[in-house]
């Protein structure tokens, strides 16, 4: 099986260690010829030195045994009185060159010299050729959603409706006063007199007071079956709360505008949100230990442009054209065939607080005015995913959720 590359690795750290070993080892040997060829040549340079001091030194008569290193006295005890110097001796014939000694190991290696000066810059090279195409890049992130765009033009004018049916015939007016009586003929003494023409109407005298109701008629006969009718198709129409915002859209009819308000966060209680009128009414008190507790709701975004710490806005809409409501979270657009309501960011009670509904409330934030004093209650919180149980993407850890009420 071939080696290998950490087997290459420690196999050459292994020669290298071993040549190391046995450079240390020559390079010691070395040192050690040396000193040992030092030291003899001091031991017989010292004795040479030796017997020439004790030749200068010692008077006549002395002999010297040259079988031996050291010098003997033949005749008469050493003076050691010291005599004025002799001349000079006369100089040596020079000793014969030594046998060559074996080649020494090869030294160690010096230190790098210095770096040299850098080269003149070469001659560009030829381009190379065309790499392939990168991958493409990844998707991404949405941009944020533009301002809303301008409120369209009013729409045309409808055509006008057909014209009601004519209404029934009301009831005859009272009979006017009688008419003065017409001017009288001329008279004829002896023979009676024709008719005189009947004079003309005269004017309607003025209305006259009321009279009493009189008594019921009989029944008339069953009058002729009527046409039917067209049918009006209507829908029951659907009620939702817009969180955020004290109007309704255009699209949907206002019941009432109110406040946010809830259990408090520390509190146990119910954890739905509720939309209070501004103009509560109550009936006959009791008294009692134990109760449920309504408070107010605040915005707790941590950002001053978002409402922090104001009270939360809300209005009650109705829409009559459609039955169904449906809060989409994690979406400011509606399925299609759905109408979209109002958009916004999904909040909740925090993590640590006590348990609340999921609410969908409207991008504008809108609170009541001179509302920023931190008095807690129900708290509306920003909502984030949480990758792992969610998967991630398309979901973000550091992203807010947005939601959106849709109608159909």
């Amino acid at each position: 099986m071939a080696a290998t590359n950490k087997d290459v690795v420690l196999i050459v750290s292994l020669v290298l260690s071993l040549l190391s070993l046995v450079l240390l080892f020559g390079v010691t040997w070395y040192f050690q010829s040396s000193l040992d060829l030092l030291q003899q040549q001091v031991e017989y340079d010292r004795e040479l030195l030796l017997k020439l001091q004790e030749q200068v030194n010692l008077p006549a008569g002395n002999k010297y045994d040259t079988t031996s290193q050291s010098v003997k006295r033949q005749t008469q005890p050493r003076c050691y009185c010291r005599g004025k110097p002799g001349p000079p001796g006369i100089k040596g014939d020079e000793g014969t060159p030594g046998v060559l000694g074996p080649k020494g190991d090869t030294g160690v290696r010096g230190d790098p010299g210095d770096r040299g000066p850098r080269g003149e810059i070469g001659d560009p090279g030829l381009p190379g050729p065309k790499g392939p195409n990168g991958e493409n890049g990844k998707k991404g992130d949405a941009g944020l959603r533009g301002d809303p765009g301008d409120r369209g033009l009013r729409g045309l004018t409808g055509d006008t409706g057909l014209r009601g049916p004519i209404g029934q015939t009301g009831e005859p007016g009272t009979k006017g006063d009688k008419g003065d009586p017409g001017p009288r003929g001329p008279t004829q003494p002896a023979s009676k007199g024709m008719k005189g023409v009947k004079g003309d109407d005269g004017l309607p005298g003025p209305m006259g007071l009321k009279g009493e109701q009189g008594l019921n008629g009989a029944k008339g006969a069953t009058g002729q079956k009527g046409v039917q009718g067209d049918i009006e198709e209507r829908n029951g129409g659907t009620v939702y709360v817009r969180w955020g915002h004290s109007q309704c859209p255009y699209t949907a009819e206002l019941v009432y505008s109110g406040r946010a308000g809830g259990s408090d966060r520390r509190d146990g209680g119910a954890s739905n949100p509720q939309c209070l009128p501004l103009d509560p009414n109550f009936l006959t008190s009791f008294s009692g230990r134990y109760r449920g507790y309504m408070y107010g709701a605040e915005y707790k975004t941590h950002i001053s442009s978002y409402r922090h710490d104001y009270d939360v806005l809300c209005a009650v809409c109705y829409v009559t054209q459609r039955s169904t409501m449906y809060m989409v979270p994690a979406k400011y657009t509606c399925p299609r065939g759905w109408t979209r309501e109002y958009y916004g960011y999904l909040m909740s009670q925090r993590s640590t607080h006590s348990s609340s509904q999921f609410t969908c409330v409207d991008r504008a934030f809108k609170a009541v005015t001179g509302s920023s004093a931190n008095r807690n209650g129900l708290l509306f919180y920003f909502v984030e995913g949480r990758c792992g149980s969610l998967p991630c993407p398309p979901y973000d850890n550091s992203r807010e959720l947005s939601c959106s009420v849709c109608t159909k």
